[in-house]
């Protein structure tokens, strides 16, 4: 039932990301509906429109917040001398938050906006920072290429890694799984550099 508002509007955005964030967890995708979360938080549906567009507005806020925290565990990530093994570190570092955060990596590749609901532009950020820390990662090795190139081996890395990381979570895939992605990735990460430093 719906009630008056007790909250201002950034306090009752967080609500809503909040119970949205624990019905996926709790549910899955498919037990989140704008009247769920409306009960959840104890306002009237029309409360959750007051302060996003639509329910696609709430899932794509979901999804910046979860990248913006895959940013932040990648960046903590320590530095390592050897350029090998923090590429892997990085990986490894992507494919664990993965795995820790499963329902709402779901949402990430399963969500799929309405037509005319365009991507949030921190959304594609979100994604570029983690192809420049690849970038980053990759650049030791091979320095003496031209940043184009550079940029674009990352990408390509960032894709088998993401690949690696669906066909974990979703378990679609009938020799990886979660308990033994970490050597996939691994080995993906010491053929890539491997491949990139000889070519």
């Amino acid at each position: 039932m719906g009630r008056r508002s007790l909250h201002s509007p950034e306090q009752l955005r967080q609500l809503i990301l909040t119970a949205s964030r624990n019905i996926i967890e709790t549910q899955g995708l498919t037990g989140l509906s704008a009247r769920e979360i409306a009960r959840v938080i104890g306002y009237s549906p029309g409360t959750l429109y007051n302060i996003f567009e639509n329910l696609d507005d709430v899932l794509l806020t979901l999804q910046v917040k979860l990248l913006t925290g895959l940013v932040e565990a990648m960046e903590a990530t320590p530095a390592n001398a050897d350029p090998q093994q923090r590429i892997d570190t990085l990986a490894q570092t992507y494919l664990r938050f993965a795995l820790q955060n499963k329902q709402l990596w779901n949402l990430l590749l399963a969500h799929y906006p309405a037509e005319g609901v365009a991507m949030p532009p921190a959304l594609h950020d979100r994604v570029n920072e983690i192809v420049a820390i690849f970038v980053d990662g990759l650049h030791p090795l091979v320095a003496e290429r031209g940043q184009k190139e550079i940029d674009l081996a990352a990408r390509a890395l960032l894709g088998g890694v993401h690949g690696l990381t669906s066909i974990a979570i979703t378990a679609k895939g009938p020799m990886i799984s979660a308990t033994n992605a970490e050597l996939y990735v691994r080995t993906l990460t010491s053929t890539f550099v491997r491949g990139l430093a000889r070519s």
